[in-house]
């Protein structure tokens, strides 16, 4: 018998993990999976499968776009990984809603094998598309339900695994942004780090040097270090951290993170959410 394993990444803004909302998606994913499980089965196929569960900051396309990316890109798992992603803030038109009518979901698959699911909402796959050998708009109703990611797309992941093809449509690379906010948080982890997308180059130049920096209407004193650690325990760093990745030409797009030592960047900004400006104001005086 010929083994196979899966790993479903559910990502969403639904709130923590363990909420109502993730508990009643998960059980529609696993209802479409045991029967393709049972059916390879009989073909002497044994599937494990796995769903894992990402959070998501609520309506943050920035903070989703991010997230995706980090674990899409550099995941070594390849064409046995696929993420099921729902972030709809359902900011493509601000009218009223026809039948809770949201933005298209799309279908990617990456160059290095990982399919990705998601509500094509913001900036949620611009990161991807660099990486992406197909994007499609996915044929399933948009509407009809104010919980679209329960009621109508499960059955999508489903015919993905049993490889039915078509439930994709036209190409979709056109309806994806190309261009993603620079000196922009895009998400702050438990350390209380605040990852951004102010450009490396742009802080190669200043190593050593302490600048100021403004992010939600605080400010406060940083150093440029060649790490997030060059600075004494206490203190603000501004360096290259451990998130990012190599572009398909060989060029890297690292992203940039703001520290306290031994303390939470995040808290002395005020938690500032994804999508804030990064701004240096010593910069306006140069």
């Amino acid at each position: 018998m010929k083994l196979e394993n899966k790993v479903i990444r559910l990502m969403a803004d639904y709130g923590a993990s363990g909420d109502l909302a993730f508990s009643e998606v998960e059980d529609r994913l696993h209802h479409q999976i045991r029967p393709i499980q049972a059916q390879k089965f009989s073909d002497g196929v044994m599937m494990n499968y796995h769903i894992q569960v990402t959070p998501v900051r609520a309506f943050s396309s920035v903070e989703n776009a991010f997230l995706t990316a980090q674990l899409a890109i550099n995941s070594p798992l390849g064409s046995d990984y696929i993420i099921y992603n729902n972030v709809a803030p359902r900011k493509d038109d601000l009218t009223a809603r026809q039948k809770n009518a949201g933005e298209p979901f799309i279908y990617l698959r990456l160059k290095n094998g990982v399919q990705v699911i998601t509500v094509n909402s913001g900036y949620s796959a611009t990161l991807l598309k660099p990486f992406a050998d197909e994007i499609k708009i996915v044929k399933v109703d948009n509407d009809k339900t104010q919980f679209r990611s329960r009621d109508n797309y499960p059955k999508i992941l489903g015919s993905i695994m049993r490889e039915d093809w078509s439930i994709l449509g036209d190409d979709g690379f056109d309806a994806v942004p190309d261009d993603f906010p620079t000196h922009t948080i895009v998400y702050n982890d438990g350390y209380g780090n605040l990852k951004t997308t102010v450009p490396v180059n742009e802080i190669e130049a200043h190593k050593g040097e302490r600048r100021t920096v403004m992010i939600n209407g605080r400010i406060q004193y940083v150093t440029v270090g060649e790490g997030i650690f060059s600075v004494q325990d206490g203190e603000f760093c501004l360096a290259k951290g451990s998130s990012g990745w190599e572009m398909p030409d060989g060029s890297r797009f690292d992203f940039v993170e703001l520290v306290k030592r031994g303390g939470s960047a995040y808290a002395e900004f005020a938690k500032p959410p994804a999508g804030l400006k990064v701004k240096f104001p010593d910069n306006d005086k140069e």
